[in-house]
């Protein structure tokens, strides 16, 4: 790429990372990242490189990085993780079309799908996300949670719950368990902001989360109870209930130890699902789940 002078020079044949005619800087830098993204074969989830090592290598101002990334982000293409850098959230659509706003979940260990958080799906989305009765409590595990942790009966974990509200409305019940061990109840209280959910905080600590295995099916909420009370239902209603277990890395846990069993029971209206097939068969399914602000 040209110095950013403000001209572009006379572009180069074969060469697919030469500045456009009459495009801003900006754009040209955005067009060549994205080449970047496909070429050098990035897989979803992966990190790109800092801005410095990409002003080094295109020959732009930082600031022109700064705003290509920035597009990318804003296309969805790109999601930004405070502290720890900027990470390919979905390949670049070929086909001209773009593709959905959403999650892709795998259906199978083998074939993983992108894994990430609902606040980055509501971040891209232009959403405001938010909490209200939080609650973090060190706990002894139940039957299932002990079962889905691989924990002995009873063991200590670390329990976190709260709403999620989307532009101020609530859209789902959540509770997420965590080994003990993996961190204390008094850790998570301190370090989980208000935004987060318990992934990002255990990527930002480091726990290298590889994948994760996801349950799809309903429930009925009853007003009286947790969770339609603290929904604040009057009248019984469905939820879509997502269970989901995540895994380490095998580098780091030769197990493959699961590190978290999270209960998501989504409001009607706040969540959708689309079954994607690709060809050949041999590729699995996917799961694309989109967030709604609207009921």
């Amino acid at each position: 790429m040209a110095r950013d002078t403000g001209r572009t020079g006379p572009e180069r044949s074969g060469d697919a990372a030469a500045p456009l005619r009459r495009v801003p800087l900006y754009a040209q830098a955005e067009k060549v990242l994205e080449d970047l993204l496909v070429g050098r074969q990035y897989r979803i989830g992966d990190r790109i490189p800092p801005e410095v090592e990409l002003v080094r290598s295109l020959g732009v101002s930082r600031a022109t990085i700064r705003a290509a990334v920035g597009r990318l982000v804003s296309r969805g293409l790109l999601v930004r993780r405070q502290g720890s850098g900027t990470f390919l959230a979905r390949l670049p659509e070929r086909s001209g079309q773009p593709g959905p706003a959403g999650i892709k979940l795998g259906s199978s260990v083998a074939q993983l799908g992108r894994l990430d958080t609902y606040t980055s799906i509501a971040e891209r989305l232009g959403v405001k996300a938010d909490r209200r009765h939080l609650r973090v409590e060190a706990a002894r595990a139940t039957v299932g949670e002990a079962d889905a942790l691989e924990l002995a009966a009873g063991g200590a974990v670390t329990r976190v719950s709260r709403v999620l509200l989307l532009d101020g409305e609530a859209a789902a019940w959540m509770i997420d368990v965590l080994p003990a061990d993996l961190i204390p109840a008094a850790d998570v209280e301190q370090l989980l902001s208000s935004r987060q959910m318990v992934l990002d905080l255990l990527l930002d600590e480091g726990i290298p989360v590889a994948f994760s295995e996801v349950e799809i099916s309903t429930a009925l909420l009853d007003p009286a109870r947790p969770p339609g009370a603290l929904l604040r239902l009057n009248q019984p209603a469905a939820a879509l209930l997502l269970t989901e277990t995540m895994y380490l890395d095998s580098a780091g846990s030769a197990e493959g130890r699961p590190v978290q069993w999270s209960r998501n029971y989504f409001l009607p209206g706040k969540l959708s699902l689309r079954l994607v097939r690709d060809t050949p068969a041999s590729k699995d399914p996917a799961i694309v789940l989109q967030l709604f602000t609207d009921a």
